[in-house]
C-alpha cells in the first residue's frame, strides 16, 4: 500500500488522473475507492457542463478535497486504524462463510 502527498497538477491538455493515480492513499475506511467514484462523479458533471474547461474544474475541485482525506487517512493510519493481516484474514473468512447461504 502506498500513501503519497497530493500532487500539484493531475492533467495536462486533454489528459487526466482520477482514483489512485491522482491521490493513491493509506487503505482506511475504504477511502481510495470512494474518492475514486467521487472524482468519476465529478469529472462526468463538469464535462458535461463545460467540455473544454471540464478537466480543469475536476482537478481544481478535487485536489483540494482528496488532500484532506489523504492528510485524515494518514492520521488515522498512523493512529492505528489499519486492520492488521491476520484480521483482515479472520474478517474475510467469516464474511465468505457468512454469505455463502
Amino acid at each position: 500500500m502506498v500513501d503519497r502527498d497530493v500532487l500539484p497538477w493531475w492533467g495536462r491538455g486533454s489528459v487526466t488522473l482520477l482514483g489512485d493515480a491522482a491521490h493513491p492513499m493509506y487503505p482506511v475506511g475504504a477511502n481510495g475507492g470512494s474518492q475514486a467514484v467521487v472524482d468519476a462523479r465529478v469529472l462526468a458533471d463538469e464535462l458535461a457542463r463545460d467540455f473544454d474547461g471540464g478537466l480543469r474544474a475536476y482537478e481544481d475541485k478535487r485536489r483540494r478535497e482528496t488532500g484532506d482525506v489523504v492528510a485524515a487517512n494518514r492520521e488515522m493510519h498512523g493512529a492505528g486504524a489499519t486492520q492488521r493481516p491476520k484480521t483482515l484474514a479472520l474478517v474475510t473468512a467469516k464474511y465468505r462463510k457468512d454469505t455463502r447461504a
